[in-house]
């Protein structure tokens, strides 16, 4: 049994007696959850990465259209804003980057 089963079979933690405390304790002990693919500090340079490519995909958008090419502009302005999408979902760590790439 892992952590996440445990929790949902037993409900909310803060309703729990102390034996189910215990019993969730050892699970994890015996099995401890698998760690994040990245690192808080990883995530934050992924964050800063996706934040400078909005950045740049602004810039040449902004260059498109006063050149006068409306569509390819949006296409780099769609772009920048799912930079920025990304960079504000790394902030937040793995677990919330992970459900936004994947649409969840």
């Amino acid at each position: 049994m892992t952590l996440d089963e445990f929790r949902d079979r037993h409900g909310d933690p803060a309703y729990w007696c102390a034996a189910e405390i215990d019993s969730y304790q050892a699970i994890g002990d015996m099995n401890p959850p698998i760690p994040p693919l990245y690192s808080y500090a990883e995530m934050q340079a992924i964050a800063a990465d996706h934040a400078q490519s909005a950045v740049q995909q602004q810039a040449v958008a902004d260059r498109l259209a006063a050149d006068g090419h409306a569509t390819a502009a949006g296409i780099w302005r769609r772009g920048a804003k799912e930079s920025r999408e990304y960079a504000a979902a790394a902030r937040w760590g793995y677990p919330h980057y992970e459900a936004v790439l994947n649409g969840w």
